[in-house]
């Protein structure tokens, strides 16, 4: 009995796994018997895969076991190779000590010269570089510095009798370029990136000029560049240049640098008289209106007044034409001929006060241009600093450059109206002065005249 219930609870506890198989047994137990015959045949089956399990974990271990030994194997053998090249390495680093060594004991007082003309080729190689006179001695002394710079650090061997000579000879080439005065042909590349062959004369190391052009050294292209702006108060010196061979010529050097150094740099950077005139801005521009406003009302009254005094001083003289100022005063007094002395007088002191306007017609404007120019002067000051003073809130002090506008223009401003003012003060004077000439003229005549009524009349 306690088999029966035994075999039933098996039972009840292996139904659940057999209807989850994905195959259906072929036929359900009937009995008891069959029962545990189909359990039986289930122990056996999950008894036979975990064999095939095991068979394959065993076959697996194996396989990793060979892996690991064959790699330790391997390791063991790099490893014997790295002792082997280690002691190889120790051996070499001796010997090469010892061989130093004994290279140093053979070179004696010869050492030290791989380290000069190392440090010789290096320095010179350098200043070759970027020298003036590269564009005329070419690239093949740079390329030997370099050779013999790279060979003397190996300092393996001695440099050789014609390379030393050679080393000597650049030297000194460049040592006699920097005090003569040489004319010849290279290439010259314009602002336009143009690159012509062109006759240069260079000047020491300091400059190298085309004609009406200075030029640098253009190491990439190795060809000698124009500047991109000329200092024109000096480029005239450099035609000179091309039109004597001997003797002395007026030219600017620059000897702060082989390529133009710093005072060149200085002089092409400063603003020419248009760009400083431009820095003036709106007031400076308007001064400059009423400069050529007083220029042209001096230069037209001028010749007014010079026909004028010619035909005064003409009809003083008895052959004027009768048609100017002073022939019209006469005329006034010989109209009133039969006047007297004190009505005579009173009537060509009119006709002189008529004359006045015409003679002395828009002198008046120059006077004014002279006042109001440095008044506009002083505005566009004010103008400048107010914009200076905006600079420094917006931008503080530290880069002077924010501030150098408003300055500009407050300087420029009142430099404009000072040359305003001052020559239309000297033309307003001239042009007064001969107007005044004119009129004393008129006077002095008509007075001569009154005098001679008078002393006819007594």
């Amino acid at each position: 009995m306690k088999k029966l219930i035994l075999i039933f609870i098996i039972g009840l506890f292996l139904n659940p796994l057999f209807s989850q198989e994905e195959e259906k047994p072929e036929s359900a137990a009937a009995t008891l018997d069959e029962l545990l015959e189909l359990v039986k045949q289930g122990r056996f089956a999950e008894s036979e895969e975990a064999s095939e399990r095991e068979d394959r974990f065993r076959t697996e271990r194996n396989r990793q076991q060979k892996l690991l030994s064959d790699a330790k194997a391997e390791r063991a053998r790099l490893e014997r190779i790295a002792e082997e090249l280690e002691a190889q390495f120790e051996a070499n680093d001796a010997k090469l000590v010892v061989l130093e060594e004994q290279l140093k004991e053979r070179l004696g007082s010869l050492y030290e010269m791989f380290g000069h003309l190392q440090s010789t080729a290096s320095d010179s190689l350098a200043r070759f570089e970027e020298s003036i006179t590269a564009a005329q001695f070419g690239k093949d002394r740079e390329v030997f510095l370099s050779d013999l710079a790279k060979k003397m650090s190996e300092g393996v061997s001695l440099a050789s009798i014609p390379e030393l000579e050679r080393l000597w000879f650049e030297l000194l080439r460049e040592l006699e370029a920097s005090g003569s005065v040489e004319k010849f042909n290279a290439t010259v590349v314009d602002n336009n990136g143009n690159a012509t062959e062109e006759d240069v004369v260079r000047v020491g190391t300091f400059n190298a000029v085309a004609e009406g052009s200075y030029l640098s050294y253009l190491k990439t292209r190795g060809a000698y560049e124009v500047l991109p702006r000329q200092p024109a108060r000096y480029t005239g010196g450099t035609y000179d240049l091309f039109d004597e061979s001997s003797g002395f010529v007026q030219f600017g050097v620059d000897p702060t640098g082989p390529q133009g150094g710093t005072l060149l740099s200085n002089l092409i950077t400063l603003p020419t008289f248009s760009e400083k005139i431009a820095q003036g801005r709106f007031v400076g521009y308007l001064i400059l209106v009423l400069l050529a406003i007083s220029a042209a009302v001096f230069i037209w009254r001028f010749y007014i007044l010079y026909g004028v005094r010619r035909g005064v001083n003409a009809e003083a003289a008895g052959k004027g034409s009768g048609n100017n100022a002073l022939s019209r005063v006469m005329k006034v007094a010989e109209e009133a001929k039969d006047a007297d002395t004190e009505t005579l007088e009173l009537k060509m002191a009119e006709q002189i006060l008529a004359e006045r306007p015409a003679i002395e017609a828009y002198i008046w404007v120059v006077k004014l241009i002279a006042a109001v120019a440095p008044l506009l002067g002083l505005f566009g000051t004010i103008i400048g600093m107010i914009n200076t003073f905006q600079a420094i809130t917006l931008f503080g002090t530290g880069d002077p450059k924010t501030m150098a506008s408003g300055i500009s223009e407050a300087l420029v401003t009142t430099w404009l109206g000072l040359m305003c003012a001052i020559p239309s003060v000297f033309m307003a004077a001239i042009l007064a002065n001969y107007s005044k000439g004119i009129l004393s003229i008129i006077e002095e005549q008509s007075t001569g005249m009154v005098a001679a009524r008078s002393e006819g009349k007594a």
